[in-house]
């Protein structure tokens, strides 16, 4: 099957509350048609090549019309393909999320039951979230890659212009923070957030120009087609991400950042946006320091513009 380009952008309908694809599909399955049964077996078999198929491709592969296929989508209670394809992907997600809990459930429980008494459970969550952002930063200290670092550093500080790409929560808002760091320093970053602004930027860079991509997981297409498009008209691309992803390969220069072996808990926030902060803060102190006096001269500058305002602040960093 081949791939249909684009994501999710336009998440359709309002799926959550219709129930879940693949019991519904082997609940309906004695009253299908024949061709109905071919698309349903396709999905069951192999529900993760399913969701990255086109309308065109599953038709061509099972012998059956573009419009059965749509029909079948609405037969099985979806608004169309696409619908089903965004349903059928949420449920291999929380199926997934569900076998990675299981797989984790020796471990002390840090959800406090109603009417259970505090003592020790406060401090058992304090403990476990402060134990795994340690981890990630552990990890990453030590296959951060130095050569890689300065490399990227250097690319950056002679940058005719850098732009910086993100998408989802804590991606896109590390993202502003490459700006922050780079902007006092006298190096104007762009950030874009927005799948077609990254295109678009992304498409009018030139040699000598710098894409710095963030990603958790190194897989969102959007990346990866800006990516694509960065490089062909020359720029280097730098991630900071899981160096075995998609963008993490593809890269000019890749920050390993890697998701957790072990996995988090249900309600915990992800700890390795504090590990791509620290890749953030290295680079950011990287290209300080190749710039040498220029650097020492703008933070002086920038630090003098607010000390005006509020007065000398003790211990407070020239470069904040």
């Amino acid at each position: 099957m081949r791939g249909e380009t684009g994501a999710f952008v336009n998440q359709p309908g309002n799926s959550d509350d219709r129930g879940d694809i693949l019991p519904r599909l082997e609940a309906m399955m004695e009253s299908m048609t024949r061709s109905d049964l071919k698309i349903a077996k396709l999905i069951l078999k192999s529900p993760h090549e399913f969701v990255r198929a086109s309308v065109r491709s599953v038709a061509a592969d099972l012998g059956v019309s573009e419009p059965t296929v749509l029909r079948f989508c609405r037969t099985v209670g979806c608004e169309g393909f696409k619908d089903l394809k965004f349903r059928l992907i949420q449920e291999l997600a929380h199926a997934q999320a569900m076998t990675d809990q299981r797989e984790r459930a020796t471990r002390p429980t840090l959800v406090r039951s109603e009417g259970a008494p505090a003592s020790g459970v406060d401090d058992a969550v304090a403990d476990r979230l402060f134990d795994t952002i340690i981890d990630a930063l552990s990890r990453t200290r030590e296959t951060l890659n130095e050569k890689d670092l300065q490399a990227a550093a250097q690319a950056v500080a002679k940058a005719g212009r850098v732009v910086v790409y993100g998408i989802g929560g804590s991606s896109a808002a590390l993202a502003g923070e490459i700006h922050n760091r780079l902007f006092r320093l006298d190096i104007s970053a762009m950030v874009f957030t927005d799948g077609y602004a990254q295109r678009m930027s992304a498409a009018i860079l030139s040699p000598g120009d710098v894409a710095v991509f963030l990603s958790s997981t190194g897989r969102p297409r959007e990346l990866q087609e800006s990516m694509e498009l960065a490089k062909h008209y020359k720029a280097t691309c730098i991630a900071i991400t899981d160096a075995d992803s998609p963008l993490g390969r593809d890269a000019d220069i890749c920050l390993h950042v890697g998701l957790s072996p072990s996995g988090v808990e249900e309600f915990q926030p992800n700890p390795m946006r504090f590990a791509q902060l620290f890749v953030i803060d290295r680079l950011a102190y990287a290209v300080a320091a190749s710039l040498g006096e220029r650097a020492h001269l703008m933070l002086r500058r920038a630090r003098g513009s607010v000390a005006w305002l509020h007065g000398l602040a003790p211990q407070q960093p020239i470069g904040d």
